[in-house]
C-alpha cells in the first residue's frame, strides 16, 4: 500500500466522510507497515526432550506430541520430530491452518532422514504365563501392563511380524481356502454346518462370504448343537443374482470361517483377546514370550459423541459442536505404524467445510487395522455456498511418494476434488492372513457397505452430493501390489488415471479389477463419466472366489473394469496381462478402447481379452492387440452387437483357436455358431475390415511361442533378446528391443516358424512360397 509523504498537502476529504474513518485508515496503514510475524520452528524428541523446554531448538526440544497440540501454530510454522525417536500411542492432532505463501509443515529433523520418526500405536506386553499346552496368557490389567491398554488390543506383533488372529478352519491346507460351507440357514440369523467342531462358539466372530465381493462380520450370540445364531441378519446372494437379507434357507452353499475365539488357536503365533478378562492368549510352540517381545495395538477410548476417526495423525478437529477444518498444511517423512484404526486421517465430522490444500509426502504407514490414509469426512451442516450435506474428501490435496503397507480396510480412501495421488506405493492391503476382529472394516451390522472394503486406492463419490465430490483428480505413477479388492477404484468425473502399475489385485475377493471405474443409476444421470485410463500396467488380477457358492465358483478378476452405468470412459495404451477372467470389461458403459495390449488374460474357458456386456454400450474398439493363450479363450466378446461402435485396426491373435470372436446374440440361432473366425466376424458385423488375425497356429498340446515384454518403469528400456523373433507384422526382431515407459510388445519365436505353420500337420495352405 502506498502512503502520501508526511510533507504532502492533505487530500480533501469527500463530503460526508466521517472523521472516525480516518483513524481506521491510520490503523490499517500501521498494520500493513508492521513487520511480518516470524515463522517459528519447534522440535520434538521423545528420547531427550522436555515439555518444559522452549522447543525452539534441537537441544531444547519438547518431549510429547501433546505438547505440540497445545501450541497455536501460525502460518509458516514448522514442527520437526527428531529422526530415530519413537512416540507410542501419542496421536498428533493438527488444527491450525497455514496460507498458500506460508504453509504449516510437520516433518522430520533432519528433513529427509531415512530413520523417520515413528508414531507407533503399539505398546509392549509383559507378564506372560502358561495357560495350557502351547498356550500363554498375559493379563493386561496387571503388573507392568496396568493402565496401558484401557480398552484392549486388536493387533499383535512379534518383531516385525503381525501375528495372525486364530481362525477355524485354518487358512493353510484347506480345500476351500480356509472356508467351511454353510449347510443350511434355518432363519435369517442362523446357520448350520455339520462339520462345525463341538465347541461353545458363543462370542466368536463369524465371517461370511455371501457373494464374491463382500466378507461380512457377524457376532455369534447363541448355539444349539451345530447351529449358530448371530446378532444381525445374514446377507447372501442367490444363483439368480438376487440379494436376500435375513430370510431362512438362503445362505446354504456359501463359505464362512470363525475367528476371535480361543478354540481357533492351533497355529504358531495365533492369538485371541478375551475382553471379559482383559487378557491376551497366544499359541506358541516355544517358551513363554519374554517381557516386551510381543507388542499390541492399543485401542483408545473415545466418547461416541466426539465423532472422529482415530489415527496417528488427525487433520482437523471435531469435538461436540466445535469444528476446525484446516488448509495449507504439509505432513512429510513420518513413519506411522501399528495403529488400532487409521494411519493419517481426517476427523469423521467437520461441521461447515472440508479440509483443503493439504500435502502428505514421503510418509510410511504400516500395519494399521483401518485405512492407511483416511481422507474423508462427513459434513452435516455445510456453510452457505460450500455444497450439500454428505461425505467430502478435501480439495486440492497432494498425496505423493507415500508407502502404505498392510492396512486392513483400504490403502487410501478419499472423496476428493482436484487432487493428485502421485508416486505412492501401496501393498499388502486386506490380506486374509492379516485380518483382525474387524476384518476388512465391514462392521457387524452392515448389509450393503462392504463392496469396496479392501481397495488399494479408492476415490469415492457420495450419492447425496455427486457434483461436489470425486471430481478432476489425477492418479499417476502409483505402484500397487497384493491388494485384497480393487487396485485403483474410482467414482466421479473428469479423472485421469495413468502410468500406474498394479500387480495382483483381487487376492481376497472377486468380481473386481486392477483398475475399476464404477457408476450408478443410469447413463444420463450417472456421476461417473469422462474418465481417462491411460498407459497403465495391470498384471495378475486374481479374482479370488474361495468360499463362494458353486454357481459362482470360477475365478473372476478383471484387469480394467469399466462397470455399471459409466459414460465416456477412455481406456487407451494400457498393458493388461494375467487377469483371471477378462482383460478389459465394459459393462453398461460407453467410451473408447484404443491401442491397448491385452495378453493371456483368460484363466478359464469362455473368458475373453475384451468384453462389452450390456445393451447400453456404445464403445469404439480401435488399434488393440487381443492375444489369448489357450483353447476356448476369446479375444473379443460382445453381448449386443448393435451397441458396438467403430471397431477396426485390431489384432485378434488366437493361435490355439481360430474362432475367438464371440457374439452372444447368435447363441440362439441354430444355423449360426456364436464363435467366429475373423473373416466370419467381418461378414457378420460389418466391422474390422482393417483388422488382422494370427498368422500361425498351435495345437493345444504345444507350448506358446509368444513372449510378452513389458516396461513398467517411467524410463525407456532396452531389452536384450536371446534368439530371433518376429513382431506381430512378421518383421524380424533380433539383438535387442526398445520399450517406451509403461508399454509392452509381443514377440513370436522365429525358430522353425514356417515349418510349424502347416508343415507338420500337412496343411499346405499355411506354407510360405519362400520355402522349397
Amino acid at each position: 500500500m502506498s502512503l502520501p509523504s508526511p510533507d504532502a498537502p492533505a487530500a480533501p476529504r469527500p463530503m460526508g466522510w466521517p472523521s472516525r474513518n480516518l483513524a481506521a485508515w491510520v490503523l490499517l496503514a500501521a498494520v500493513c507497515l508492521a513487520p511480518a510475524a516470524i515463522a517459528e520452528t519447534y522440535y520434538v524428541s521423545s528420547s531427550s526432550g522436555d515439555d518444559a523446554a522452549a522447543g525452539t531448538s534441537p537441544g531444547a526440544a519438547f518431549r510429547t506430541l501433546d505438547r505440540v497440540a497445545q501450541i497455536e501454530l501460525q502460518p509458516g510454522d514448522t514442527v520437526r520430530l527428531l529422526c530415530g525417536d519413537v512416540w507410542r500411542v501419542e496421536p498428533l492432532h493438527l488444527v491450525a491452518s497455514g496460507t498458500a505463501a506460508a504453509p504449516i509443515v510437520v516433518g522430520s529433523h533432519p528433513p529427509e532422514c531415512v530413520d523417520r520418526p515413528v508414531l507407533s500405536g503399539a505398546r509392549p506386553i509383559s507378564g506372560w504365563t502358561v495357560a495350557g499346552p502351547n498356550l500363554y496368557r498375559a493379563d493386561l490389567s496387571a503388573g507392568a501392563n496396568a493402565g496401558l491398554f484401557p480398552a484392549g488390543v486388536n493387533q499383535l506383533f512379534r518383531d516385525d511380524d503381525r501375528l495372525p488372529l486364530g481362525r477355524w478352519p485354518n487358512l493353510d491346507g484347506h480345500p476351500e481356502g480356509g472356508y467351511s460351507i454353510v449347510d443350511a440357514s434355518p432363519s435369517g440369523t442362523e446357520m448350520t454346518d455339520a462339520s462345525l467342531p463341538a465347541e461353545d462358539w458363543r462370542g466368536a466372530v463369524l465371517r461370511l462370504k455371501g457373494i464374491r465381493w463382500y466378507l461380512l462380520n457377524r457376532l455369534v450370540t447363541d448355539q444349539v448343537g451345530q447351529t449358530l445364531t448371530v446378532e444381525h441378519p445374514l446377507v447372501c446372494f442367490q444363483d439368480d443374482g438376487t440379494q436376500v437379507i435375513g430370510q431362512g434357507g438362503d445362505c446354504a452353499g456359501w463359505g464362512y470361517y470363525l475367528t476371535d475365539h480361543p478354540a481357533t488357536l492351533d497355529r504358531e503365533g495365533e492369538w485371541f483377546f478375551d475382553s471379559a478378562t482383559h487378557e491376551v492368549v497366544l499359541f506358541s510352540l516355544g517358551p513363554p514370550p519374554a517381557d516386551g517381545e510381543i507388542e499390541a495395538s492399543v485401542v483408545l477410548e473415545t466418547p461416541p459423541e466426539a465423532g472422529i476417526f482415530q489415527g496417528a495423525v488427525t487433520l482437523g478437529a471435531r469435538t461436540f459442536d466445535v469444528s476446525r477444518h484446516i488448509a495449507w498444511v504439509t505432513v512429510e517423512n513420518l513413519h506411522v505404524e501399528r495403529w488400532f484404526e487409521h494411519g493419517i486421517t481426517f476427523p469423521e465430522n467437520l461441521l461447515e467445510q472440508e479440509n483443503s490444500h493439504l500435502t502428505l509426502r514421503g510418509n510410511v504407514v504400516r500395519q494399521v487395522d483401518g485405512v492407511g490414509l483416511n481422507l474423508r469426512t462427513w459434513v452435516p451442516q455445510p456453510a452457505a455456498g460450500t455444497g450439500p450435506v454428505g461425505w467430502r474428501g478435501g480439495r486440492e490435496l497432494r498425496i505423493e511418494n507415500n508407502v502404505i503397507e498392510g492396512a486392513n480396510n483400504r490403502g487410501i480412501y478419499a472423496y476428493s476434488v482436484e487432487s493428485e495421488f502421485v508416486g505412492n506405493e501401496i501393498r499388502d492391503i486386506a490380506l486374509l492372513s492379516q485380518l483382525g476382529r474387524a476384518g476388512m472394516g465391514c462392521g457387524f451390522d452392515t448389509a450393503g457397505e462392504c463392496t469396496e472394503n479392501g481397495d488399494g486406492l479408492q476415490i469415492a463419490s457420495a450419492p447425496s452430493a455427486p457434483d461436489h465430490t470425486a471430481r478432476a483428480n489425477v492418479v499417476r505413477g502409483n505402484r500397487l501390489e497384493e491388494i485384497g479388492m480393487n487396485g485403483i477404484d474410482v467414482y466421479g468425473r473428469d479423472h485421469l488415471i495413468e502410468h500406474n502399475v498394479i500387480d495382483r489385485a483381487c487376492v481376497s475377493k472377486g468380481d473386481c479389477g486392477g483398475i475399476r471405474v464404477y457408476g450408478r443409476v443410469d447413463l444420463a444421470s450417472t456421476p461417473t463419466h469422462d474418465v481417462t485410463v491411460r498407459a497403465n500396467v495391470v498384471r495378475g488380477t486374481v479374482g479370488n472366489v474361495d468360499g463362494v457358492r458353486p454357481f459362482f465358483d470360477y475365478l473372476f478378476g478383471f484387469g480394467i473394469y469399466v462397470d455399471n452405468w459409466t459414460r465416456d470412459i477412455v481406456v487407451e495404451r494400457n498393458v493388461v496381462t494375467g487377469s483371471s477372467w477378462v482383460g478389459i470389461m465394459f459393462q453398461l458403459a460407453t467410451g473408447v478402447v484404443r491401442d491397448n495390449l491385452l495378453y493371456d488374460n483368460v484363466a478359464t474357458a469362455y473368458g475373453s481379452e475384451l468384453s462389452l456386456i450390456g445393451a447400453v454400450n456404445d464403445v469404439d474398439v480401435v488399434g488393440n492387440v487381443l492375444f489369448p493363450i489357450g483353447f476356448l479363450r476369446e479375444s473379443f466378446r460382445v453381448s449386443e452387437l448393435a451397441a458396438l461402435g467403430v471397431s477396426d485396426d485390431n489384432r485378434f491373435f488366437s493361435p490355439y483357436d481360430g474362432t475367438s470372436l464371440w457374439d452372444e446374440t447368435l447363441a440362439g440361432d441354430p444355423e449360426q455358431d456364436d464363435r467366429l473366425t475373423l473373416a466370419e466376424w467381418q461378414a457378420h458385423s460389418g466391422r474390422d475390415a482393417g483388422s488382422s488375425a494370427h498368422w500361425y497356429t498351435l495345437d493345444t498340446s504345444e507350448p506358446p511361442r509368444s513372449r510378452l515384454l513389458v516396461n513398467a518403469s517411467d524410463q525407456p528400456m532396452q531389452v536384450p533378446l536371446v534368439g530371433s523373433f518376429f513382431d506381430l507384422d512378421q518383421i524380424p526382431v533380433a539383438g535387442s528391443l526398445d520399450l517406451a515407459p509403461f508399454s509392452g510388445r509381443i514377440l513370436i519365436e522365429a525358430s522353425d516358424v514356417l515349418f510349424r505353420n502347416g508343415f507338420e500337420s500337412g496343411d499346405v495352405q499355411g506354407w510360405s512360397s519362400a520355402v522349397p
